[in-house]
């Protein structure tokens, strides 16, 4: 027998013993008792069922910005706070009226009563033009109108839209309060 030919007679062999392992019954006859051995769970008698339909009602959705409005000598500055533990706390202590000054040709710095949560925010960060922040060190909220570099204690809390009202200001008496500006 020629090599080829034998190799067409073992394919043959192997496909027919294939088709006939498919074929055969894998549950025992009816009328013989199925015992199940120490591995074998026990036959399953629970039928599938579809799987349960999506809910109707989610949950509604967090928040993900709260709306404030920075009050600068008169001018109403929109704003958003973001949501975590120090915007939260900052959130607790409106309104408040602060006396801002500037800080280095970059920011507006005020001190605020009471130090906000810190619960799982960053040891420190850098602001863009626009962020308020907390800086941490002075117990202070910081609106910033320049880009600041890395620095421990910077606690970016949301973002204030006009910047030129913040920066053009010289130090001011303003509100902080909840809410859109109106």
């Amino acid at each position: 027998m020629t090599t080829s030919r034998f190799r067409a007679a073992v394919l043959a062999i192997v496909t027919v013993m294939g088709v006939a392992a498919c074929a055969s019954d894998p549950q025992p006859p009816s009328n013989t008792p199925f015992e199940a051995g120490p591995t074998s769970p026990p036959p399953s008698t629970v039928m599938p069922t579809a799987a349960p339909a999506a809910t109707e009602n989610p949950e509604p959705d967090v928040p993900t910005q709260t709306a404030i409005t920075i009050t600068v000598n008169g001018t109403p500055v929109a704003g958003v706070l973001q949501n975590n533990a120090a915007s939260a706390s900052l959130l607790a202590q409106l309104p408040l009226e602060l006396s801002f000054g500037d800080y280095g040709g970059q920011e507006k710095i005020a001190g605020i009563p009471m130090p906000l949560a810190l619960d799982g925010m960053p040891s420190g960060g850098s602001a863009e033009p626009g962020t308020i922040g907390y800086y941490a060190p002075d117990q202070a909220l910081v609106l910033y109108y320049d880009s600041v570099g890395y620095y421990d204690g910077i606690i970016p809390l949301g973002t204030f839209d006009d910047v030129a009202t913040v920066q053009n200001a010289p130090a001011f008496a303003g509100t902080v309060t909840a809410g859109g500006a109106e």
